[in-house]
């Protein structure tokens, strides 16, 4: 960011070297990485790293992490959440009910971190616990080699999302503007830019619990992300609509883009960023 003289202030080089060590992990590697949390077994497991996870993750341009292949960990809780917090995104396997992994991806969920989780059909029951219902998880199976290749695909393609949007919103936050850009305040633009986001296909919904975690974690407190929202809902760009859990037999909240929230978006492209600076690019503005 820069003055109108042209020259960047010390809060901007600031706020952009915080930006850096959030991608950055402490380890000395100069690639943002993406936190495993998995079941270490010596087995099916870990060859699911080696053959899926970890070529996926670099196929986004991430460098996959696990704590147990790390030589310099000396103490390994602190490790573990020193890697969920300086993560890009973290990989959750959700097929067993692994104490550690749960452990490890409720620290990431309270570390604010963007979660990308997986289960297999071999899950015993298929449900997941109450605290994870309602969020996205990628499902797979694990009968044959295209099966795998399927989930590589899936995972390169979340965890993309997730980086893109990340970029999208810090973007956004770090404008300057108060005053409201095409009818809307930066919260509304904000919220409505994280909808747009979750929900590309025609059909596709987001949970409000979802939109709200993400809201807050782009920056927003609850009472901005209500606010914003409510504000968007009575200018019919954004509606609510109500969705069925079976595992819980009850009903819950969910939201998209109206026609006419569309129509916006696609009218005022030039207020979002649509695509992510490379590593390189990242590197080049870094001011020292």
């Amino acid at each position: 960011m820069t003055g109108l003289d042209g020259k960047k202030g010390a809060g901007d080089c600031a706020f952009f070297v915080c930006f850096c060590l959030f991608l950055i992990p402490n380890s000395g590697n100069h690639m943002p990485t993406c936190f495993v949390i998995q079941p270490f077994d010596s087995g099916k497991f870990d060859k699911r790293f080696d053959d899926v996870y970890a070529p996926a993750i670099a196929a986004a341009e991430l460098e996959p992490y696990r704590v147990d292949r790390d030589p310099g960990v000396e103490i390994p809780i602190e490790s573990i959440e020193e890697g969920i917090r300086n993560a890009a995104v973290c990989l959750a396997d959700i097929t067993t009910d692994n104490p550690n992994v749960w452990y490890e991806l409720g620290f990431a969920f309270a570390s604010g971190r963007p979660v990308v989780m997986v289960c297999s059909t071999e899950r015993t029951n298929g449900k997941y616990p109450f605290d994870i219902q309602h969020r996205t998880v990628i499902g797979y199976k694990t009968d044959s080699s295209s099966d795998f290749d399927e989930l590589k695909h899936a995972l390169t393609t979340r965890i993309k999302a997730f980086l893109n949007k990340s970029e999208a919103l810090r973007q956004l936050a770090e404008t300057d503007q108060i005053a409201p850009t095409q009818g809307l305040t930066q919260t509304e633009l904000m919220v409505l830019a994280i909808v747009a986001g979750d929900t590309a296909l025609p059909g596709d919904v987001t949970t409000l619990y979802t939109l709200k975690a993400e809201s807050e974690r782009a920056g927003l407190t609850s009472i901005g992300f209500s606010l914003a929202f409510r504000r968007l809902v009575a200018k019919d760009l954004v509606e609510v609509m109500e969705a069925w859990d079976e595992n819980r037999d009850e009903i819950y909240k969910t939201t998209r883009l109206t026609d006419e929230g569309w129509k916006w978006v696609d009218s005022n492209e030039s207020l979002f960023v649509l695509k992510k600076p490379s590593f390189e690019d990242l590197e080049k503005d870094i001011p020292f």
